[in-house]
């Protein structure tokens, strides 16, 4: 199972031809790595890394992989990530019924990569979604295995 977050890229403010033009966006796809600390049973085959990004070229509507990343120990079955509309970062969290979840931040570069800036505690087990506040000052982790904000 997979879930990706589409994040447009920034076009260079460099004035050479190369760079001009806006090459796509950037799709973060983040994969199961543990079924066995899932709530549901998912099908197909554990990933060996729980996040890959690909620029989606929208002139014949192809994604090339820049980048995969994700321990999968340690990034376990990142279920949602979501893009900060003003910021330069993507937060991903983690679904484990047995563990804490946890919500990684990383700061997107113009190749792909994805550079953690650091990770905190969701509040909960099996954390599968978030979301931020109109003012894009607060982040809300919802917790699926019990029931938590």
């Amino acid at each position: 199972m997979s879930s990706s977050h589409r994040m447009a890229t920034t076009e260079s403010t460099d004035n050479s031809q190369d760079n001009q033009e806006n090459l796509g966006d950037l799709f973060v796809v983040s994969s199961y790595s543990n079924f066995e600390k899932l709530a549901h049973g998912p099908r197909g085959t554990e990933a060996r890394h729980s996040l890959s990004v690909y620029l989606f070229n929208p002139s014949d509507g192809s994604m090339i992989l820049q980048n995969k990343l994700g321990d999968p120990k340690e990034v376990i079955n990142p279920a949602f990530s979501r893009f900060h509309p003003r910021l330069n970062v993507v937060y991903t969290c983690t679904e484990d019924i047995e563990n804490a979840g946890r919500i990684f931040a990383y700061n997107i570069q113009p190749n792909g990569e994805l550079r953690e800036l650091g990770s905190v505690d969701a509040g909960g087990t099996s954390t599968c979604y978030l979301t931020i506040d109109k003012e894009q000052k607060h982040m809300l982790a919802v917790n699926y295995w019990n029931s938590t904000l």
